[in-house]
């Protein structure tokens, strides 16, 4: 597993637990869906502003 570290997240050991918790195959970032949970895809406009230089 390679080392990816969240800026948003100064907990270490909470960041390596969540890893542990990804499944690639699974439409959530972190765990699997339930029984009984639905996952619904929805349309989201994007927020990115173009002009907008980060790096």
């Amino acid at each position: 597993m390679t080392s990816n570290y969240c800026y948003a997240n100064s907990n270490m050991k909470l960041v390596k637990r969540n890893q542990k918790l990804h499944n690639p195959d699974s439409p959530l970032l972190i765990g699997e869906v339930k029984e009984g949970e639905t996952v619904k895809e929805v349309s989201e406009p994007s927020y990115i502003d173009s002009q907008t230089r980060l790096f």
